[in-house]
């Protein structure tokens, strides 16, 4: 029998797959009392429901013509929590570069991400999404 851990760290995977897929499947993984947060001061950043993440996200994901692939460098699981880290390659509208280094922490409850949250570069994100 399969942990509840081992079965997390499978969401998790799932997820970044769906993910790099360029596809909205990703949004299977969120309920709607999911809570997605990102860190940045910045109009990137804050906390986000799962009903305003379809449109934002979808607006920086439009941002990248061929995508973002996410690479899971490392994953590391406890009961509902997984952390994964994760390093992201895409070429933005621009033709600039954006290959940034991620950090997430997952909490996963009955195959569902409940909570989402988003550690990142944020200079990064701010100089190649907002131009800032």
């Amino acid at each position: 029998m399969i942990s509840n851990t081992e079965e997390n760290k499978e969401i998790a995977i799932k997820f970044f797959e769906a993910l790099s897929s360029g596809s909205q499947a990703y949004l299977d993984f969120y309920n709607d009392e999911s809570i997605i947060w990102t860190a940045g001061e910045n109009a990137i950043g804050g906390t986000r429901t799962k009903k305003e993440i379809v449109d934002f996200a979808q607006g920086i994901l439009s941002a990248f013509p061929n995508g973002i692939k996410f690479n899971i460098t490392g994953i590391t699981a406890e009961n509902e929590r997984v952390a994964v880290e994760v390093s992201g390659e895409a070429i933005h509208a621009s033709g600039e570069h954006y290959n940034n280094k991620y950090h997430f922490l997952l909490k996963i409850q009955h195959g569902k991400i409940l909570e989402l949250k988003e550690y990142m570069d944020t200079q990064l994100a701010a100089k190649i999404l907002l131009g800032e």
